[in-house]
């Protein structure tokens, strides 16, 4: 038995034509990948060489056009893929949802547009979509001309395809539609959706237009993230959109967590790019600014609020006021900056308005990370539970992991930096998510778990990747009794007074 591999097939003889229940694939034309009854990714022990031989002879005997087949038979194969998965992008396809076709036959749609981008070297895809489809946090964005993305008109008709079009005026008379669109110029779409078919048309400024390949897009109502509706959803603040700031961003979005606040001043650096979610078309720009970009293409029915200032800088009481207010009104604070003031700050803003307090930190040189929660009915404030972290870890002999004052760096025995890297950086992102999200789903951890020590190399208190350590910080403290206190109210009293009669007497 001699083996005749895709690329040594001739080419199919003109007398051959398969039948219409037939479908053809690539390799039967000499070209395309092998496609065997045995894949090989899902081989077992029963399944022997001479297994394998046994299906690429038929496979080539049943479906070589000068074979006993003929090409029209279909030999066993597990080469089992969807029209999605199989389209030839040179084909520039149109793509729609299953929802907004069954719309358009039954004449329900509304206010139905196109946006057409560039995809890949100079494929350009078009994405035809309705009201109804922008109603979802996962609609179509809108036009962005830093990614070559633009709207262009959509027309449609339930009629018939025209059997010969010429050009925009042939094809808007013989399609019924307008005849203002004969006299239009610039790119546009033209559907044809009757119940037997599908047909797209791409108008261009002049020239005959191109018909198209049609896609559609099952319709996906159920949620992968399983978070509740934009409108049923708790806003959630990130303050520090640095590296670890980014990925906790991105992942809570892409989890369907889509109201952020997030708050920095910061500008990105080529230096950031390593451990960062943005990119070089975001350097030199303020980092929440492109981070918003970024979390919009994801999910652009996303609401992101931004603060693009550091909480540190000088500005005004008016100024200042106002930015905590934009904090104090989210149902969870998350703080990202590594920086223990800013904790400690955050987490009376937190205590302060009843706020449920999220602290993530890598400590340098990437040893490990901490996520530590405080919520109000569960855990002390923050500044208390930080003095019983710190009180634990001198009872353990051991000084506090630091975040790393440049970059997350530490010294190793022999002088070399070790650098916090982006696995260490996504890791403890990634569990801070999960912290943050188990809160507004309101299935938290237990108080035994409100601390979270994150060991990703064998050091300090860590015994390796993987180990963690979880600890309770105590329960909610009482605020202490007012005292009421004479002498102090009556210097108060005089100090009033003193600066009421300077004042008067200015006047």
């Amino acid at each position: 038995m001699r083996l005749i591999f895709p690329d040594q097939f001739p080419e199919v003889p003109a007398w051959v034509e398969p039948q219409d229940d037939v479908k053809w694939s690539p390799h039967q034309y000499g070209k395309g990948t092998l496609c065997l009854q045995l894949r090989p990714d899902n081989w077992v022990a029963s399944a022997t060489g001479a297994d394998v031989l046994r299906s690429a002879y038929e496979l080539f005997l049943i479906e070589d056009p000068l074979g006993d087949g003929a090409g029209k038979q279909r030999a066993p194969s597990e080469h089992s893929i969807g029209e999605l998965q199989a389209y030839d992008w040179n084909a520039n396809p149109v793509l729609i949802s299953a929802g907004c076709l069954e719309r358009l036959r039954s004449g329900e749609t509304k206010d139905l547009r196109a946006l057409r981008w560039l995809g890949f070297d100079d494929v350009w895809p078009i994405m035809v979509h309705d009201e109804q489809d922008r109603k979802s946090a996962r609609r179509p964005p809108g036009p962005d001309i830093n990614t070559w993305r633009f709207e262009i008109p959509a027309y449609f008709s339930t009629s018939a395809v025209p059997a010969v079009i010429s050009d925009r005026a042939s094809l808007t008379t013989e399609g019924g539609f307008d005849i203002a669109l004969s006299f239009e110029t610039g790119p546009a779409v033209v559907l044809f959706a009757n119940d037997e078919s599908l047909t797209a048309f791409h108008l261009l400024d002049e020239g005959k237009p191109h018909r198209r390949n049609v896609f559609v897009l099952p319709d996906h109502t159920d949620a992968r993230s399983g978070r509740a509706t934009t409108d049923q959803q708790k806003r959630i603040a990130i303050v520090g959109a640095g590296s670890v700031g980014s990925k906790l961003a991105e992942s809570l979005v892409r989890s369907g967590a889509v109201l952020l606040t997030i708050v920095d001043g910061d500008v990105m650096l080529p230096g950031n790019l390593e451990r960062h979610t943005l990119d070089w078309r975001d350097v030199g720009f303020r980092k929440v600014h492109g981070l918003k970009r970024r979390l919009l293409n994801i999910a652009p029915g996303s609401d992101i609020e931004v603060v693009d200032v550091n909480l540190s800088w000088q500005r005004s009481a008016r100024t200042h006021a106002w930015q905590v207010a934009a904090i104090a009104d989210c149902s969870v604070i998350v703080d990202a900056t590594g920086d223990a003031a800013t904790a400690l700050f955050l987490g009376a803003i937190a205590a302060a308005n009843n706020r449920a307090f999220v602290s993530l930190e890598v400590f340098e040189g990437g040893i490990g990370g901490l996520v530590a929660s405080c919520l109000p009915e569960r855990d002390p404030p923050f500044v208390v539970a930080r003095a019983a972290f710190l009180n634990w870890c001198a009872e353990q002999g051991v000084e506090v992991p630091k975040s790393g004052d440049r970059g997350y760096e530490a010294l190793a025995a022999d002088g070399s930096v070790i650098v916090a890297d982006d696995a260490a950086v996504s890791m403890t992102a990634s569990h801070a998510a999960r912290v943050v999200l188990d809160i507004i789903d309101g299935q938290p951890a237990e108080q035994q778990s409100a601390w979270l020590l994150l060991g990703y190399k064998k050091a300090w208190l860590f015994e390796g990747h993987g180990h963690t350590r979880r600890m309770s910080v105590g329960s909610p403290v009482a605020p202490p009794a007012a005292v009421h206190d004479e002498e102090a109210l009556s210097f108060v009293m005089a100090l009033v007074k003193e600066n009421k009669g300077e004042g008067e007497a200015g006047q």
